[in-house]
């Protein structure tokens, strides 16, 4: 009986180094969309008390993080946090999630200004910010196309 050569089982290490690679690698849009969650969460929950859910090893349209839906794409659509006594501001990084429609932070205790970035999410149908400490205005981009905004009581 013969044994395997070095050679091979070099060939056999390295296609299995590879196959671990491809495995866990995060498609790119994955994790750019973990980033923008991720800095939103900071500045939404500074004291890291509320979004225990949302962490860096999650997955976010696998119903890892609370709150947050994702399309039949595999992108972030909605992300719903009413009522749940967040304190911090709203990051700018939210416009990098593209394909948000409905963004509800309303009944919270949220402050600071309203990023302007928010009037480049072209697909933002829904924005509660009501019953908060905001602001500032809505963009101007966010008062067309029958998009539902609603900031009183700021």
């Amino acid at each position: 009986m013969g044994s395997a050569s070095p050679r091979s089982h070099g060939l056999l290490f390295s296609l299995l180094l590879l196959l671990s690679f491809v495995v866990h690698q995060r498609p790119v849009r994955g994790s750019d969309e973990l980033r923008a969650l991720m800095e939103l969460k900071v500045s939404l929950d500074p004291e890291n008390r509320l979004l225990t859910s949302w962490t860096r090893e999650g997955e976010p349209c696998r119903g890892d993080f609370e709150g947050v839906a994702c399309d039949e794409s595999g992108k972030v659509a909605n992300i719903s946090l009413q009522g749940r006594g967040l304190s911090g501001s709203i990051a700018p990084a939210v416009a990098e999630l593209e394909g948000l429609t409905g963004l509800y932070l309303h009944f919270n205790k949220i402050s600071g200004v309203i990023p302007r970035e928010i009037g480049n999410l072209s697909r933002l149908s829904d924005l509660y910010l009501n019953v908060n400490n905001l602001s500032g205005s809505i963009p101007e981009e966010m008062s067309s196309g029958g998009n539902h905004c609603c900031r009183s009581k700021n």
